[in-house]
């Protein structure tokens, strides 16, 4: 009967020390809640001005490839072997130069990331209709099929409509992922409010 009553006891010292340590997070929902309507206004205005977010989305892509390069670069030197070194060298200088030409000439590589978006689209969308055959004694291979259809049809779209699509193609869709990043935001506060609701510190003695 004791060691019942030590054991409920350490149970609802650990229940209560764990309520104490989400506190914080629980005063906190409320910078997650308001990033997420931040990240919902943001992709709205992409939706309208895709070809400013197609522009931008692509620029940002040019220069994370020329830091990459300066950091492969960077860490080329303190490899051992001239071999791996300089293997590491032309990964850092083929990624600098690809950052260089998205800067001299961000028309061509938007059209050039369209492409590359719409292969994807189509590799992805085949492999999942592939997938949803092999799902069906599953009832969600329909689910499966339908996506996969979704996604071959739009990639084949963009690769008829190229190069009229490509100003809108990469900012649309870098819209909609802010559009839903923002609604997991929000979505993920609210859970954080109304899960440790009530929750408050241990008193202290």
């Amino acid at each position: 009967m004791t060691d019942v009553r030590t054991a409920t006891s350490e149970t609802g010292r650990t229940g209560h020390s764990l309520g104490a340590h989400l506190v914080p997070l629980r005063r906190n929902w409320g910078w997650l809640m308001g990033a997420g309507i931040a990240l919902i206004a943001l992709g709205l205005f992409g939706l309208v001005a895709a070809n400013l977010f197609t522009v931008v989305s692509t620029l940002s892509f040019g220069a994370m490839m020329l830091v990459a390069g300066g950091v492969l670069l960077f860490d080329s030197f303190r490899r051992e072997g001239w071999q791996s070194r300089l293997a590491m060298i032309a990964i850092g200088l083929l990624y600098i130069a690809t950052g260089a030409l998205v800067f001299y000439n961000p028309l061509q590589a938007v059209v050039a990331l369209t492409l590359v978006c719409a292969t994807m689209l189509v590799a992805v969308g085949l492999l999942r209709i592939i997938t949803a055959f092999h799902m069906r004694p599953l009832v969600v291979w329909g689910w499966v099929l339908a996506s996969g259809m979704i996604s071959l049809l739009l990639g084949l779209f963009i690769f008829v409509q190229l190069p009229q699509a490509a100003p809108w193609v990469l900012g649309t869709f870098l819209a909609v992922e802010l559009i839903f990043q923002g609604w997991s935001y929000v979505f993920l506060a609210r859970a954080i409010r109304s899960t440790f609701d009530g929750v408050h510190p241990k008193p202290v003695a």
